[in-house]
C-alpha cells in the first residue's frame, strides 16, 4: 500500500494496541492523523503528546470532510456515526486487519501466530533483527522497552508482526514467513475446533 496517496487519516478505536501502531506509522510520514475512542488511556495520552487530535466519543463531526482514509478497529460496527459519514462522503474505509493485509503484501513479512507467546516472540525477533542491523519495522501487541511502545519503525522492507487470530484476522496478512508458537483450543466461537 502506497502510504503517500493518503494525507489525512482518521482512526476509530485509536486507543487499541494495533490501531495505535498504524496511526504512528502515518504520523511518522508527516500525515495528518486524528482518531476517536471511547476512553482515554496511556496509549491515547501518548498519541496526543505526539500531536494527534483524539475525540473521546463517536460523532460524525470527528471525521473531517476532506479525510482520505478511515481505518477502524474490527470492534467498531458499521452503524458507527464516523463510518456512516465516511460512507456518505465516499471516503475509503479499511478495518485494521484489512490495512495490515495490504501493508504486509508490500513488505518482506514475518508473521508470528499461535495461542500463547506471540507478543514475547514478536518482540524478541524484532530485537534480534535490530541488533543484527536489519532495521525491521515491528508491530507488536504490547509495549516493548526500546521500541516506540508497540511499534519499531525501521527503514528496511522487513515487517515483523504479531498476527491476531481473533475472527481470522491473520488471514488478511501476506507473510513470506510464519512462526507458529503453539496451537491450543481458543476462540471456539469462531474456529469451532482445531
Amino acid at each position: 500500500m502506497n502510504l503517500n496517496k493518503f494525507n489525512k487519516i482518521h482512526f476509530i478505536g485509536i486507543g487499541g494496541i494495533g490501531v495505535s501502531a498504524i496511526a504512528k506509522i502515518f504520523l511518522h510520514f508527516n500525515k495528518e492523523v486524528s482518531g476517536s475512542d471511547v476512553y482515554e488511556s496511556q496509549i491515547t495520552k501518548d498519541l496526543e503528546k505526539k500531536g494527534i487530535k483524539i475525540f473521546y466519543e463517536h460523532k460524525d463531526s470527528n471525521l473531517a470532510d476532506d479525510a482520505d482514509l478511515l481505518i477502524y478497529s474490527p470492534a467498531v460496527p458499521k452503524d458507527n456515526p464516523e463510518r456512516q459519514k465516511a460512507e456518505k462522503l465516499n471516503i475509503k474505509q479499511m478495518s485494521y486487519p484489512e490495512f495490515l493485509g495490504e501493508y504486509s503484501a508490500e513488505k518482506n513479512t514475518i508473521a508470528i501466530a499461535g495461542t500463547n507467546g506471540k507478543s514475547t516472540t514478536t518482540a524478541m525477533i524484532g530485537k534480534i533483527f535490530e541488533k543484527a542491523g536489519l532495521d525491521p519495522t515491528v508491530i507488536v501487541g504490547t509495549q516493548v522497552p526500546g521500541f516506540e511502545g508497540n511499534l519499531r519503525l525501521g527503514s528496511s522492507d522487513i515487517l515483523i508482526i504479531e498476527a491476531c487470530e481473533w475472527k481470522g484476522h491473520m488471514l488478511n496478512l501476506a507473510p513470506q514467513s510464519i512462526i507458529l508458537t503453539n496451537l491450543e483450543l481458543d476462540h471456539l466461537d469462531y474456529y469451532k475446533n482445531l
